[in-house]
């Protein structure tokens, strides 16, 4: 019998904890203190400081698509290979194509190796274009092809 108003009383106790932590986990934070993970905490004043301070900025790519390609293009989806050669080479970086054993062989400053497969066949459809030092650079059609083609994961 007092085993049983042990567990009891146990039982209870555990459940006005409970309520407790559930009550305050959704108060909110007093108006004049500053919210959990926001500003710095030497940083009195947080209320003044934007969202933009906390938006993280990505390198914008080196080139973009003029707008004046006009025509059907060549394909309608691109592979996520593709995809990705073609992102590479709008960020500036030269692209090679080399086999499997070779891609993953440390590259020259800029340059990103591929496939051989997928590099032959942005080249054949004129997303990529050959350059004086041996690599592939983007077309606009290949800027074009990231800006409307979906992409097949």
């Amino acid at each position: 019998m007092e085993l049983v108003v042990l567990f009891v009383l146990l039982a209870l106790l555990g459940l006005l904890g409970w309520g407790v932590y559930r009550v305050s986990k959704n108060q909110p934070a007093s108006p004049g203190a500053p919210a959990a993970g926001r500003g710095r905490p030497d940083d009195s004043n947080s209320s003044t400081l934007d969202d933009s301070t906390y938006r993280v900025s990505y390198a914008p790519p080196e080139f973009e698509w003029s707008g004046t390609v006009t025509g059907a293009l060549p394909v309608k989806i691109l592979t996520y290979k593709q995809y990705e050669c073609l992102e590479d080479a709008r960020y500036g970086f030269r692209i090679v194509g080399l086999p499997p054993t070779e891609r993953k062989q440390p590259q020259p400053y800029k340059t990103r190796a591929h496939g051989l497969k997928t590099v032959a066949s942005l080249e054949k459809h004129g997303f990529l274009a050959k350059d004086p030092e041996g690599g592939f650079v983007i077309t606009d059609l290949g800027l074009n092809a990231l800006e409307v083609c979906s992409v097949r994961y």
